[in-house]
């Protein structure tokens, strides 16, 4: 389906299976397949999986903001226009996202709260530091992509000393960097690189200790631009938080994905329970 936003044009949102509705909000650079493969094939619920600006099949507009409160209020959009139609109920649901997605999915709760039951926050890159230094790697791809075009580009980014690094520490972060060249349009949409990183889904430390829902967060070891420390402090900061560690990703990133696909199903059942409870 498409839903229009107040936008010129309309963003993506791609929905699957039956069930429960939830929100699934993917990385930087990513979109709904990434958003989807978040939960195992075939989970008992209503997957919604909008593809932000500058991803997928939503073009960035030129003059269109990239940051948190513009893509939390395209979500909240999505929902609301959802409700009205009578797809989904009125009632909150919860909200997972993954890196990026996980900082639009903070942003959403504290703008709308009343349509968010919980979140599940995967592999978090945002604190309250702008830029944060783990991503670091996306305005130089920005610059490679503006500068040289995606082919030039990705073979300059080679040959950085932060790729090279990266390539080390962690070589599934550092396929994933270069996959940013290859993904559509991507030099008419490397400024969602960029401008996401000047970005904070929350202004500051005490804006996430006001947040009072469900929250699980989930780190990975061993990876440099989603740092576990960075999981953890968020995890430490969100009152009454959950914290789950998955395996690293490794050349082979199945087993990394399969575990988050557990972990999050296992979560949203939890959840299931509460809101059973509360309703």
């Amino acid at each position: 389906m498409t839903a229009s936003i107040t936008r010129t044009e309309p963003i993506n949102v791609a929905v699957q299976g039956e069930g429960r509705p939830v929100l699934v909000l993917h990385g930087l650079g990513g979109d709904s397949m990434q958003s989807l493969a978040l939960l195992p094939v075939g989970s008992p619920v209503t997957l919604i999986a909008p593809e932000l600006p500058g991803h997928g099949d939503t073009d960035l507009l030129p003059e269109e903001p990239a940051n948190f409160d513009a893509f939390a209020r395209l979500c909240a959009s999505v929902l609301d226009g959802m409700r009205v139609a009578g797809r989904i109920s009125t009632q909150p649901l919860p909200v997972v996202g993954v890196s990026l997605g996980a900082g639009v999915a903070l942003a959403l709760v504290a703008a709308r709260p009343d349509l968010v039951a919980g979140l599940v926050l995967i592999r978090p890159a945002y604190l309250d530091t702008a830029p944060p230094p783990n991503l670091a790697p996306f305005p130089i791809v920005a610059g490679l992509l503006r500068e040289l075009g995606p082919e030039a580009g990705a073979a300059a980014f080679r040959d950085t000393a932060i790729y090279r690094s990266i390539e080390r520490e962690a070589p599934a972060m550092a396929q994933s960097l270069l996959g940013q060249f290859s993904r559509s349009h991507a030099r008419e949409r490397s400024r969602v690189l960029e401008d996401m990183t000047l970005s904070l889904p929350l202004p500051d430390r005490r804006a996430y200790t006001l947040l009072t829902v469900p929250t699980l967060v989930v780190g990975a070891p061993e990876d440099p631009v989603h740092p576990y420390a960075l999981a953890q402090t968020l995890s430490d900061w969100i009152p009454g938080s959950r914290f789950a560690r998955v395996p690293r990703k490794l050349l082979d990133p199945s087993e990394h994905n399969h575990a988050v696909a557990r972990v999050v199903s296992k979560e949203l059942v939890r959840l299931g329970r509460i809101l059973s409870d509360t309703g």
